[in-house]
């Protein structure tokens, strides 16, 4: 599966430069990927409006914040600089490449929808500013890290779920039959940030790691972001655009696959630091 969401993720890029089909083969892997995760987490109950998605939706997110995951506590508390690094580089994907194939979805969108994406998407370009650019934010802590910056790096050294995170959105903006999914992800995604990424900020802290204003800003700009989802779901429901229930499904699905790649990154983190433990007593030996 790692070769095929590396496959994916290259054809992705490919599609940003000039938007064309998927090789056949790949289209198979993304589509039984992706439905095979909602069809995973599916829900017993499912909206059957607005009202009910946001209070579905209001109930998961209290759920997450109420259970920090071990994985989430390790970070802020015990993790050492050499595993973040490892952290930071499953995540460079996305990072190296934030919202840029946010562009695409906006043509899918009415007018008064596009509005509130508009708005989030200023802010994830630095509201023009290069330097304060959410991707430029993310090469700063490459940097200090003394870690590369180029993203064909990373597109070697990344296991699958580094790739299965920015592929999602590739899919979410490009080939979802419905923007109802992305909207449900958008929102829930801008929701928990800013207290998922508190270990983030904790670890940045404590290993004090100067360039942190890549995990500090979203804690703050993403409260704000988070209002602007709820103002999409609301255009694209006053112009009957919104399927509750595919964004509940846009969701759920969201939630595993970001859960996942983050639980991924912070086990592949402690599993290399295990490995290069036992190749020094191999050597002493």
């Amino acid at each position: 599966m790692s070769d095929l969401q590396k496959e994916l993720f290259l054809a992705n890029r490919a599609c940003i430069k000039q938007l064309k089909p998927l090789d056949s083969r790949i289209a198979a892997f993304e589509r039984d990927w992706i439905y095979s995760t909602i069809n995973k987490t599916r829900t017993a109950n499912t909206p059957a409006d607005l009202g009910a998605l946001r209070q579905q939706l209001a109930d998961l997110v209290e759920e997450d914040r109420s259970e920090v995951p071990a994985s989430a506590r390790y970070v802020a508390e015990h993790m050492p600089r050499d595993e973040f690094k490892i952290l930071v580089q499953e995540f460079a994907l996305d990072g190296l490449t934030e919202a840029q194939v946010f562009y695409h979805l906006m043509p899918r969108l009415s007018l008064a929808a596009q509005m509130p994406m508009l708005r989030m998407m200023i802010d994830e370009f630095g509201s023009g500013n290069l330097k304060r650019s959410h991707t430029t934010l993310y090469v700063d802590l490459l940097k200090e890290l003394e870690m590369p910056i180029d993203l064909e790096f990373y597109v070697g050294a990344n296991s699958s779920a580094g790739f299965s995170f920015p592929n999602m959105f590739c899919w979410l903006t490009m080939r979802a039959d419905d923007p109802s999914y992305f909207a449900g992800v958008i929102t829930y995604f801008e929701t928990v940030v800013p207290f998922f990424f508190e270990c983030y900020t904790s670890i940045c802290e404590r290993l004090q790691i100067k360039a942190h204003t890549y995990y500090s800003e979203h804690v703050h700009i993403d409260v704000f972001h988070a209002i602007e989802g709820q103002r999409l779901l609301k255009a694209m429901d006053a112009t009957g655009d919104l399927d509750p229930v595919k964004a509940w499904h846009g969701i759920c699905m969201g939630r595993d696959i970001t859960n996942a790649a983050f639980d991924a990154a912070v086990d592949k983190a402690q599993r290399q630091k295990l490995f290069e433990r036992g190749r020094v007593v191999e050597r002493a030996i």
